[in-house]
């Protein structure tokens, strides 16, 4: 008769099994990699889009140039992706505010794709609905992490900046404003 016995095998975490790829470390390289993911998956985005002719615009306001205005949009993902290190390894909570984070990211990585999309209602829209998931996410991370909510917070204005001047251009030319915009150019 044959006996069998229990093998205790360790799981691997990470990417495709490494633990070398787990962004969850607790270390220089999980910190590392928490940085560097974000803008990897941007730039994954951006070829595929380019692929298919979309190129992604960004909000570059005050005569401001557009690299400057991307450059400050996409360096937010990186101060994302710290504050989601700070917060994923703090138990339940922390895992669930890790969550929202990848969904800001997320929103962040797509919303320059999908601009040229839109009107400048539907924009603003979308825009203050990112800025919301933003706020409700630094929000369940102050309640883990204080310091990671402050590193998220230059990312959040850049973003708050956006939606309040969207939706007040928006609101000035869209109805019933814009009937009223246009009469006034047209007496003129």
């Amino acid at each position: 008769m044959a006996t069998s016995s229990a093998i205790s095998v360790p799981v691997q975490s990470g990417f495709l099994g490494f633990a070398a790829f787990d962004s969850n470390r607790r270390d220089t390289l999980g910190l590392v990699l928490s940085i560097c993911l974000p803008l990897s998956v941007f730039v994954i985005a951006n070829g595929l889009a380019e692929l298919n002719g979309v190129l992604p615009l960004f909000f570059a306001p005050f005569a401001l140039p557009g690299w400057l205005g991307a450059a400050l949009h996409i360096g937010s993902l990186p101060l994302f992706g710290v504050a989601r290190w700070m917060v994923a390894g703090r138990g339940t909570a922390g895992r669930r505010a890790g969550w929202w984070l990848v969904a800001l990211m997320a929103g962040t990585i797509g919303f320059p794709f999908v601009v040229f999309l839109l009107d400048s209602f539907a924009l603003a829209v979308l825009s203050m609905l990112l800025l919301l998931v933003g706020l409700s996410t630094v929000v369940r991370v102050a309640q883990i992490s204080p310091r990671a909510a402050v590193i998220m917070a230059p990312g959040l204005a850049w973003m708050g900046l956006s939606a309040f001047i969207g939706l007040s251009l928006a609101a000035g030319w869209t109805p019933p404003f814009s009937l009223t915009n246009a009469q006034g150019q047209a007496t003129q």
